[in-house]
């Protein structure tokens, strides 16, 4: 399904796609030094700063010190575009890459094109991390996150289009408010029982063509799946996306689709 659903102008805002990997005690920042020179033609803008928290549930217990003659925690590593509208980030559990797409910034070119520069870098990562370890990154989950952007459809009646199948109308009942939030996760989903499902509605404020401002929202959509023994996290992460493509369909109304220009 990763390449059945296409759109002459798709409302995609922001992807994220993501490797969780076992933790590199190991790994310091410059193990990787030779990216910077690699990477820069693309990727010119580099920034170091302080690591995210672990995603294993498991690992956040833990308290480690810094004594002296340890080695210094890595940091979260960024490399980005001049526009910043690509991203690659790292440290010594993950592994992300992050397009932004929208006014002034290129058209998002599919989930394929995305996966291929996802692995590509990838594989220049773990060539680094093996020759400074012994060991090649074990990916542990995948994540796959679509922000999508809904113009002057603001995000309370777009929670009301989805809890009602957008059948007409779909309106919210109560007085308009300030702001709107809204929430579903799967734990698992019908159509791959390993992949989670997260989906979200907020609100945003847009600006019309005449510079007026006008109510807007955004759909994400967050799929995960661990990688079980024995199988590929490439595969893994093509069923990531079929679930998310599937919650995509289920949260959109035919006529938004059409909008955007469906391609069959």
């Amino acid at each position: 399904m990763s390449e059945s659903l296409r759109f002459e102008r798709p409302p995609v805002q922001e992807v994220t796609l993501a490797f969780m990997l076992q933790p590199m005690g190991r790994l310091q920042t410059l193990d990787l030094a030779p990216l910077r020179v690699e990477w820069r033609a693309d990727y010119p803008q580099l920034q170091e700063v302080a690591p995210l928290s672990p995603w294993n549930p498991s690992d956040r217990d833990s308290v480690e010190f810094v004594r002296s003659g340890l080695s210094w925690p890595m940091g979260l590593c960024s490399f980005s575009t001049e526009s910043g509208d690509r991203k690659i980030r790292f440290q010594q559990d993950r592994f992300l890459l992050s397009w932004s797409f929208g006014e002034g910034v290129q058209e998002y070119p599919g989930f394929q094109v995305l996966k291929s520069e996802l692995l590509g870098k990838f594989a220049q990562f773990s060539k680094l991390v093996h020759e400074a370890t012994d060991a090649y990154p074990s990916v542990k989950r995948v994540d796959v996150q679509y922000v999508n952007l809904l113009p002057d459809i603001s995000a309370h009646d777009c929670m009301a289009g989805i809890l009602n199948g957008w059948s007409s109308p779909s309106t919210f009942p109560f007085r308009k408010p300030d702001y709107s939030g809204f929430r579903v996760h799967y734990q698992e989903s019908e159509l791959d029982a390993n992949v989670a499902v997260l989906v979200g509605v907020d609100s945003v404020v847009g600006e019309s063509p005449s510079g007026d401002f006008v109510d807007s929202a955004t759909i994400s959509l967050d799929a995960e799946a661990v990688v079980g023994e024995g199988h590929e996290y490439p595969a893994t992460l093509d069923s990531a996306h079929d679930v998310l493509t599937s919650a995509f369909l289920e949260v959109t109304s035919e006529e938004m689709r059409a909008q955007w220009g469906e391609i069959s």
